[in-house]
């Protein structure tokens, strides 16, 4: 298979190419296409690039919006009076039995 286009190769160079020297005469042309095509190739490999990191900084993100919501839970429910009131009569003080009342003193 490679034999059959190599001859179909050259055949094609030293019929139509090489008799009207087009390769000689538009150097500047395949030069110009050659650095175009390097140029397409860096920049889509750049865009590729770009990719990757936005999707894992998306990943990141997703992941500390979450932690964040569980933290914020966690907090809440540690904040209620009644979480409060158990975790002191862990330490033993307990829910005053009166009402407070003010102290009124005069000069």
């Amino acid at each position: 298979m490679f034999n059959a286009f190599g001859s179909r190769a050259k055949e094609f160079y030293q019929n139509k190419l090489a008799p009207n020297k087009l390769i000689a005469s538009s150097w500047s042309m395949i030069l110009f296409f050659s650095t175009l095509a390097i140029l397409v190739i860096y920049s889509s490999h750049q865009i590729d690039r770009k990719v990757f990191k936005i999707s894992k900084l998306s990943e990141q993100l997703k992941d500390l919006r979450s932690k964040h919501i569980d933290m914020r839970t966690k907090l809440m429910s540690l904040s209620k009076p009644t979480k409060v009131a158990e975790d002191l009569k862990a330490i033993g003080l307990s829910e005053p039995t009166k009402a407070p009342f003010k102290i009124k003193f005069s000069e």
